[in-house]
């Protein structure tokens, strides 16, 4: 392990110049008439941005009806990805990406628009033309080419730093110390397993910013059963003793999904195939997925693979034909201190508003 940290160590020492770099290099860019809130990370895989994002919607259609929101995402390994687009539906996750594809079938009211180039792609495409606008900048963190209002921080509280390096010695997208720049910490994935051992983090994140705020979450796990006979409707499903499931999934952190599927579940008997995060689940390997599944298994996988494995009828006339019966598992972020959270947005909304006279027209 000391050999490979010599051999290693100076590739991360160059990696953090050239994003150092890059960072210096890149100026950023006010977006117009807009409240913008970054969620990121600082480490490469999964955090539970996707559910902390759809967190963040669900409170802004909630307490603020008369703001439009729009989520602006790379639309990572999407088609469109490069062009930029605008989403009409969350039919095609092949041109515009499984995650801002989600969001638009969740939220069918919300712009949901994607690029390499957000600045471009923002421009181009956004049709709200009015002051009360909210975007939410998805995976922001690093994205300098973009002024923010306020930068969400997600750590996997099973892991909330790796290792400590930078890539590629470890899994950090930067130094721990930039997290100078966040505004608000939120721990995700918090159980009691992990709880008692993030106190120690809770230090050496003071230590960078004594008033940083920081959070912790948890998520909140329940399961539909898909009616592929029935154009895809979606119905309660209630776990029986006995059966056994197949968990199919390519994410971040595919061991916190079967973890989770276990106990939602309530089952240890779970067989699992587990593909690179934002696998595009194509014909040839769908088709090699139906013949794995076994005629007394149960499908079960996450809204994010879903989105793209149905885009596939072949698929799905397979599923239906050997009688599959499929299981979504279904996540929602839970806010520790969701009054304090959501007492920030609330005073981050209103600090718009004085800066943009909107205060008499609210």
């Amino acid at each position: 392990m000391k050999i490979l940290l010599y051999l290693f160590y100076p590739l991360s020492l160059f990696y953090q110049f050239l994003f150092w770099w890059q960072q210096r290099e890149t100026s950023s860019f006010q977006l117009p008439n807009v409240l913008v809130i970054s969620v990121g990370n600082l480490t490469v895989g999964g955090t539970g941005k996707t559910p902390f994002v759809q967190y963040l919607v669900r409170f802004f259609r909630k307490v603020y009806p008369g703001y439009a929101v729009t989520i602006l995402s790379r639309g990572y390994k999407a088609e469109k990805s490069k062009d930029g687009a605008i989403l009409a539906d969350g039919l095609s996750p092949n041109l515009f990406g499984d995650e801002p594809s989600q969001h638009k079938e969740m939220f069918p009211d919300v712009q949901v628009i994607i690029g390499r180039n957000r600045k471009k792609s923002f421009l181009s495409f956004n049709q709200i033309h009015s002051k009360k606008h909210i975007v939410i900048l998805d995976d922001g963190f690093q994205h300098k080419a973009l002024c923010r209002d306020f930068d969400f921080v997600l750590l996997d509280a099973n892991s909330p730093f790796g290792n400590g390096f930078t890539i590629p010695l470890g899994f950090l997208r930067e130094p721990i110390r930039n997290l100078k720049r966040a505004n608000a910490i939120l721990f995700t994935k918090i159980n009691s397993k992990n709880k008692n051992g993030l106190e120690k983090y809770y230090s050496n994140l003071k230590k960078i910013d004594p008033f940083l705020p920081i959070f912790s979450s948890q998520f909140e796990s329940s399961v539909v059963e898909v009616l592929i006979h029935n154009e895809l409707a979606q119905k309660t499903f209630l776990p029986k003793p006995n059966s056994k499931y197949f968990l199919v999934t390519g994410v971040g952190n595919p061991k916190h999904v079967f973890e989770t599927a276990k106990t939602t579940l309530l089952s240890e008997s779970i067989r699992t195939k587990f593909f690179p995060d934002h696998f595009e689940f194509n014909e040839a390997a769908l088709s090699s997925l139906s013949d794995e599944i076994l005629m007394d298994e149960i499908l079960v996988t996450t809204e994010k693979d879903w989105i793209k494995m149905r885009a596939n009828v072949g698929f799905l006339r397979e599923l239906e034909r050997k009688k599959t019966t499929v299981l979504l598992l279904l996540i929602q972020v839970s806010v520790l201190e969701d009054e304090k959270l959501k007492s920030m947005l609330t005073g981050l909304v209103s600090t718009y508003e004085t800066k943009n006279d909107l205060v008499a027209n609210t």
